[in-house]
């Protein structure tokens, strides 16, 4: 965990408002737009899919302390990739679903490896917050600045 809240930690403060409204209106799947609704596996957390439940519960200038990231694929260039979480339920820095929604966006190099059939959708979904660092590592993503803070609470699959 110290290298995704490290990684957070460099986008304190940032300068939000140059970021396009665009990534603000296609953050969880469902979540986001209907409130107390759950949508079932929409975001990726520890290799496990977790439902959501979609609240319209905003933070305008939360702390950073008591924020997850949200790595969010919305307009990342590609379809089919779910949100990552670099926190989960059971964690003990889990801030209980209130997220710094971090938009990420596939280079042309992560094109080239991630959809590797050019239909536009990855070949295979990142399924935790350190294969996202990995990826942006190695100049396959771009994580921008985050660009919504709100409350989304992650629960565990029913099998």
């Amino acid at each position: 965990m110290n290298r995704m809240k490290t990684h957070w930690g460099r986008y304190i403060g940032a300068g939000v408002a140059s970021i396009a409204l665009g990534w603000a209106a296609t953050l969880v799947p469902s979540a986001a737009a209907a409130p107390a609704g759950r949508a079932a596996q929409a975001v990726w957390a520890h290799d496990a899919l977790y439902d959501v439940v979609g609240t319209d519960t905003n933070f305008r200038s939360p702390p950073g302390h008591s924020l997850d990231v949200l790595f969010n694929f919305g307009m990342s260039g590609l379809t089919g990739q779910r949100s990552v979480s670099e926190s989960a339920p059971g964690d003990p820095d889990y801030n209980g679903g209130r997220w710094a929604v971090t938009p990420v966006e596939f280079t042309a190099a992560g094109k080239a490896v991630f959809d590797g059939d050019h239909d536009g959708k990855v070949d295979f979904e990142l399924t935790n917050a350190e294969q996202v660092l990995d990826q942006a590592e190695l100049g396959r993503l771009v994580i921008h600045p985050p660009v919504r803070y709100f409350e989304c609470p992650l629960l565990p699959r029913h099998q």
